[in-house]
C-alpha cells in the first residue's frame, strides 16, 4: 500500500533505522522482526502528525542497495492518507464522496482522520469504487 525506504544500520547489539524521505525519523530493535515492527510504528506515527497538522506528505523515493529494506505505513495511518491523496487528485470533495457511498459529511471525515479512521472492509471497497479504484487486501510475510 504504502510504503518507505529506510536505511538499515547494524551495531553489536541490534539494528538501527533511519528514513531519509522523513527527516528525525528513526527507531531501533534487537532484531530485524522488532526493527521492522518499530520502523512500522514510528513511520507511521510520525506520517500521522504531519497528516494531522495538514502538512504535506512526502512521496516515497526509490533506493536500491543492500542496507535498504521498504517499511510499510500501517493501515489505519495509510488509508486515510491515501484516501486524501486519491480524492483530491480527482477533485472530488469530502461531501462528493460521502454522496457517492451513501455516509454522511461528517461520517466520511472519519474516514480521512488518522485518529479516528475505523473502516469495515465493505465501506472500504465503496471508498475504493467512488475513487475510480478496485480494493486489494492482501497478508505478507515479516
Amino acid at each position: 500500500m504504502l510504503q518507505y525506504p529506510a536505511i538499515v544500520h547494524e551495531e553489536s547489539d541490534g539494528y538501527w533505522v533511519e528514513f531519509p524521505d522523513l527527516k528525525g525519523c528513526v527507531t531501533e530493535g534487537d532484531t530485524m522482526k522488532e526493527l521492522i515492527e518499530n520502523g512500522e510504528d514510528a513511520l507511521s506515527l510520525y506520517l500521522g502528525v504531519l497528516f494531522d497538522d495538514g502538512m504535506e506528505i512526502p512521496e516515497p523515493s526509490s533506493f536500491k542497495a543492500d542496507n535498504i529494506i521498504y517499511v510499510s505505513v500501517l493501515p489505519d495511518t495509510a488509508i486515510p492518507i491515501v484516501l486524501r491523496k486519491m480524492r483530491i487528485e480527482k477533485q472530488l470533495s469530502q461531501s462528493d464522496i460521502a454522496k457517492k457511498i451513501g455516509k454522511s459529511y461528517q461520517a466520511y471525515q472519519k474516514f480521512e482522520n488518522v485518529k479516528k479512521f475505523n473502516a469495515r472492509i465493505k465501506t472500504l471497497e465503496y471508498l475504493a469504487r467512488s475513487l475510480g479504484k478496485k480494493l486489494i487486501v492482501d497478508f505478507v510475510d515479516y
